[in-house]
C-alpha cells in the first residue's frame, strides 16, 4: 500500500504523520507531502509587486517543514519519499490530489485544526476540500485534545 501524508508541521500534520506510522506494516511506501500556498495576490489577474525576499523566506519554511518530517520519519526505518510541490495558483488540495493520482496512492491522511464560522472562510479546509473532490480514500486525524 502506498500512503500520502499531508504534512506542514502543524499539530494537526504532527498527529496525522504519528497515526500514518502506525500502519508501517502495511505500507510499502510514504509519500509525505508539503505543498507551498501560494502568495495571496499573486496571480495572473492581480496586479501586484511580491518582493523577491518573501519567496526566499517561503523556500526557507519549506526546507524546514521537510527537515522537521524527516526527523519524524526516519526513525522509524520505512521506505519514504518527501516531496515539496508548489501550489503555483492552485488550491493546496488540488496539488494534494493531482500527486496522489500521479503516484498511484492507495489512501490519503491529512491532519485537521477543526475550524469553523470565519476561520474556516478565511484560512480554508485542506481536509474538508480533500474529502470533497478526492476519489482516493481520505483519512482524517483529529488534533490532540
Amino acid at each position: 500500500m502506498k500512503i500520502l501524508v499531508a504534512f506542514d508541521n502543524s499539530t494537526a500534520s504532527r498527529e496525522a504523520m504519528k497515526f500514518a506510522l502506525k500502519l508501517k506494516p502495511v505500507v510499502d511506501e510514504y509519500l509525505i507531502v508539503y505543498v507551498i500556498p501560494t502568495v495571496v495576490g499573486a496571480g495572473p489577474t492581480f496586479d501586484s509587486y511580491v518582493p523577491p525576499s518573501v519567496y526566499v523566506k517561503q523556500e526557507e519554511s519549506s526546507d524546514k517543514v521537510i527537515k522537521e518530517a524527516k526527523e519524524i520519519v526516519e526513525p522509524e526505518n520505512v521506505n519514504a519519499r518527501f516531496l515539496q510541490l508548489d501550489a503555483s495558483g492552485d488550491q493546496v488540495a488540488n496539488v494534494m490530489m493531482r500527486t496522489a493520482k500521479e503516484n498511484n496512492v492507495d489512501l490519503i491522511i491529512t491532519g485537521t485544526r477543526k475550524l469553523s464560522g470565519l476561520s474556516k472562510v478565511l484560512l480554508g479546509s485542506v481536509s474538508s476540500e480533500l474529502i470533497k473532490i478526492s476519489h482516493i480514500p481520505v483519512l482524517v486525524a483529529p488534533p490532540p485534545e
